[in-house]
């Protein structure tokens, strides 16, 4: 079922900041791929790492970013909460610091405004949306 009507503040505030967070990492590793090939060889030692390679993994991040987001904007499932709160979490365990992309810790910022997206699912209007699975209750004026 597809969630119709405004959403309250915290939920459009969560969907601008997580995008935010995640259209950041991927300029900044467009700008700059050598982070994400250092991760790739972090996690695949034996892969012959490319340019392309980073791209493709930057792309299939922001894209995955993006899944949680339509799932509490356009169908309400509670149970986005959690996998935004695992990404911003598992983000904030394997960070090691980052190097510096236009002259700002662009990496670090992503990680905040992450943080505080995560946070805002569960604001007290954001449980109630959820809760409702985004219906309007017919005395309450929005």
């Amino acid at each position: 079922m597809k969630v119709e009507g405004p959403r309250p503040w915290p939920i459009r505030l969560f969907a601008i900041l997580f995008l935010g967070a995640a259209l950041l990492r991927l300029v900044a590793g467009l700008y700059d791929p050598t982070r994400m090939i250092a991760d790739l060889l972090n996690w695949l030692p034996r892969t012959a790492i490319t340019t392309d390679l980073a791209i493709v993994a930057l792309s299939a991040e922001f894209t995955i970013a993006c899944i949680p987001v339509a799932l509490v904007w356009f169908r309400a499932v509670r149970i986005a909460r959690i996998v935004v709160g695992v990404m911003a979490g598992w983000r904030l365990f394997s960070f090691d610091g980052a190097p510096w992309v236009f002259g700002l810790p662009v990496h670090q910022i992503a990680l905040g405004l992450s943080m505080v997206a995560a946070a805002l699912l569960f604001a007290p209007d954001s449980n109630r949306w959820l809760a409702s699975r985004g219906r309007r209750d017919a005395g309450v004026i929005h």
